[in-house]
């Protein structure tokens, strides 16, 4: 598994604690729960929202991952080069 991962930096990001974690509303940890996925819960400094998008996509700075141009953190972590790219069209809706 440990392929499928690239390792990088976050500035000021950090975990957080139990007690933290207890008080965030009930459908933020039930999402999370019913995902069936492993990781940890974490903070990222966002003075004034401005990580999130006007898609309410969220943007991270991070060191370590590849950096093109115009894709953004999600695709340039996870689909570095053009590994995502579309060249034909689809049957999908």
């Amino acid at each position: 598994m440990e392929a499928n991962h690239i390792k990088v930096f976050v500035p000021g990001v950090r975990p957080l604690t139990d007690l933290e974690i207890s008080k965030l509303p009930r459908e933020k940890t039930r999402a999370a729960e019913a995902s069936g996925a492993t990781g940890i819960w974490i903070e990222v400094p966002c003075p004034d929202l401005s990580c999130v998008t006007g898609r309410g996509r969220i943007t991270v700075p991070v060191k370590g991952a590849p950096e093109e141009e115009g894709k953004g953190f999600w695709l340039d972590l996870f689909c570095p080069g053009d590994t995502c790219d579309v060249y034909r069209a689809t049957d999908l809706p």
